[in-house]
């Protein structure tokens, strides 16, 4: 196929639209070539002129890429695109890019249907991380579930943001061990502040009245309620961790090194008898609670009133402190 239409779907990611634009240019004319390919904007060309462009060989190269961005604002009907796609210059490679392709016009409804499409928005869930991963592996950077999960609930929306860090994680880690999610604290200026982990502490122990109380004066002090809330996974997390590496067997030295900074291995006696609260069912419903919370959050929910519900839920049932108990130091 020499005709690609790089596209937004209901949303786009700049970010993943390069990054494909970046692969095809080096599987179709190869790394280096700067002088095979030729970019034209769609505000200041036409389709007639595009198309004269790709109907063109070149004396410089055997073959090179054309390469339209915004072609969503290219002038004409585009009657001579239709005309072409049928029987495209084998040497060109023709790739359209725009975020928002008008799909009620004809020439758009046959590229779309004609070109080799890429859609290009916003990745989620599985596919997020799959994503991640997959970027994670080439770089042969080792990462663990912990650090993984803080980078995405950090960055997931903002791909080049996000590698970004990974970059400086890195450099900052390099060969040897897998990036922690301490690490990514450290590294993104993120690190969690001793109210952080005083609530973390309270989420371990499912003392909801003073994670409630740690939340209202974080909030007061301005802290971010997405931080909160990553929190609060990453406690349950951590507490999951620790439950599985326990039941495994491992030794007390070997779980404060897999569970815990070396500076804050003092806290594994607190960790391991909060973990005794929490069953996996446990754990499973009040993931979902804070998942749930997440997505109130994020559909304009009242921030207070929502992070409150969601302690009460993912703290409460039959393991839940006994009302004015204070987490372990």
């Amino acid at each position: 196929m020499t005709v690609h239409a790089i596209v937004g779907g209901k949303l786009y990611d700049s970010f993943l639209a390069e990054e494909a634009l970046a692969g095809l240019l080096a599987r179709e004319v190869g790394e280096g070539q700067r002088e095979a390919v030729q970019v034209l904007r769609g505000d200041e060309t036409s389709w007639s002129r595009v198309v004269d462009s790709a109907r063109t060989g070149s004396l410089f190269a055997e073959r090179r890429a054309l390469v339209v961005r915004g072609a969503d604002a290219l002038k004409g009907e585009g009657e001579e695109m239709i005309a072409y796609l049928p029987e495209p210059n084998p040497a060109v490679t023709l790739i359209l890019m725009t975020a928002r392709p008008d799909r009620r016009r004809a020439v758009w409804k046959k590229v779309l249907g004609q070109a080799a499409v890429v859609v290009a928005e916003p990745l989620k869930g599985r596919a997020l991380r799959a994503w991640v991963q997959e970027r994670l592996r080439q770089r042969k950077l080792r990462i663990d579930e912990d650090a993984l999960a803080e980078l995405l609930e950090r960055f997931g929306q903002d791909l080049r943001r996000l590698m970004g860090e990974v970059e400086k994680l890195e450099v900052f880690v390099g060969a040897g061990r897998p990036v922690t999610a301490e690490d990514v604290g450290t590294v993104t200026g993120h690190g969690l502040a001793q109210p952080l982990y005083l609530l973390g502490d309270a989420v371990s122990e499912r003392n909801p009245a003073r994670a409630l109380e740690l939340i209202e004066a974080l909030l007061d002090d301005g802290e971010e309620a997405a931080l909160i809330l990553a929190t609060l996974h990453r406690s349950l997390r951590q507490v999951r961790r620790a439950i599985a590496l326990r039941d495994a067997g491992l030794r007390r030295e070997e779980l404060a090194a897999r569970l815990l900074p070396p500076n804050m291995a003092f806290k594994l006696p607190a960790l391991l008898e909060a973990s005794r609260r929490w069953t996996e069912g446990d754990l499973r419903r009040s993931i979902g609670v804070l998942a749930e919370a997440d997505r109130g959050m994020k559909r304009g929910g009242e921030i207070r009133s929502t992070l409150a519900a969601a302690v009460a839920g993912a703290c409460g049932g039959a393991g839940a402190a006994r009302p004015g108990a204070r987490p372990g130091r």
